[in-house]
C-alpha cells in the first residue's frame, strides 16, 4: 500500500512540475515580414511572452500546402 501511495505521489509531482516547465503557447498569424524581422499577431493574451525573449516557431505544413495554389 505504501508503494502505491509513493508512486501516485511521484506521478502527481511529475505532472505539476511538467505543467510549470511548459512554455507559453499561442496561435499567431504573421502580419508583416521585413528582412529578418517579423511581426506576428496572436489571438490570445501574450502572457508568458516578454519583449526580447526567444520563441520557437513551428509552421503549419498542412495549411501551407493549401495556400500554394
Amino acid at each position: 500500500m505504501k508503494r502505491a501511495i509513493v508512486v501516485i505521489s511521484m506521478l502527481l509531482a511529475t505532472v505539476f512540475a511538467a505543467h510549470g516547465a511548459l512554455a507559453a503557447i499561442g496561435k499567431c498569424t504573421v502580419v508583416n515580414v521585413d528582412g529578418d524581422k517579423m511581426v506576428i499577431e496572436c489571438n490570445k493574451q501574450t502572457k508568458g511572452f516578454a519583449k526580447g525573449n526567444q520563441i520557437k516557431i513551428k509552421t503549419d505544413r498542412e495549411k501551407a500546402g493549401r495556400n500554394k495554389n
